[in-house]
């Protein structure tokens, strides 16, 4: 089995609100196998701009409904497109909004993706606002989503498409910033990663990519070059990072 993660800055522009790269996505659904895969979603600027406007990770408030339901919302619109480009692509998508499985602090019910997978449909999943057990709402992200996929169903390669060609020892772009080809999950970050340069999101990810080794070999790769994917398929050389 594949699990892919579509990452929020691959599939829109996230500096600018709802803005898709449609064109994108069909690139990368020219590479993508037809069956034997879980395909997961960043939210982008469907979701990010609006979940830090109404401050949804501090939990419930009445003066957030509104905008815990748009963010549900654009969310809901943003699976929805990339659900067609897949099955225009003879990808038989279903989708998984993860409002409909999830509550933060309860154990997910994977028998949907069970039932999915058994008929050899390809669950379509995403970061979604939902109901916390502690805080009343809160977000689930895709790279978590990616995480429990990755413990329950034990797949052979598990590729995450980012902006960038891979993880780098310093901030892409920064003066001497190397790729790294190999990250070795066993390993303290700082050995490899000047993790005070990185953001915490983007710790956060490498922590997340890291114990998902545990279960399923990691690729990072860039998302603009979705060629990428059948190198990786193919077991041949390819520009990105490995997490073994």
């Amino acid at each position: 089995m594949l699990l892919v993660k579509l990452g929020g800055s691959v599939i829109s522009d996230k500096s600018e609100y709802r803005r898709f790269r449609e064109d994108v996505v069909w690139r990368i659904a020219k590479y993508l196998p037809k069956e034997d895969m879980i395909v997961v979603h960043g939210a982008g600027s469907f979701g990010h701009i609006l979940a830090h406007k109404y401050k949804i990770t501090e939990g419930y408030s009445d003066d957030k409904r509104l905008g815990f339901s748009k963010i549900q919302r654009d969310m809901i619109d943003l699976n929805l497109r990339i659900l067609n480009i897949l099955v225009e692509n003879d990808i038989p998508a279903v989708s998984m909004p993860p409002h409909s499985f999830v509550e933060m602090g309860n154990e997910l019910n994977f028998n949907l993706f069970d039932s999915l997978i058994h008929h050899k449909f390809v669950p379509l999943s995403y970061g979604d606002a939902v109901f916390d057990v502690n805080k009343g709402i809160n977000i689930y992200s895709g790279d978590l989503l990616m995480l429990e996929l990755a413990k329950k169903y034990n797949p052979e390669k598990t590729i995450f498409l980012t902006d960038v060609d891979g993880i780098y020892d310093k901030p892409p772009g920064e003066h001497d910033s190397k790729l790294i080809k190999v990250l070795h999950r066993r390993n303290d970050p700082q050995t490899e990663i000047s993790v005070k340069d990185v953001t915490g999101g983007m710790e956060l990810k490498i922590n997340v990519m890291r114990e998902i080794a545990k279960y399923s070999k990691v690729y990072i790769i860039n998302g603009f070059h979705p060629e990428r994917i059948h190198d990786i398929m193919n077991d041949r050389d390819f520009v990105g990072t490995v997490v073994l």
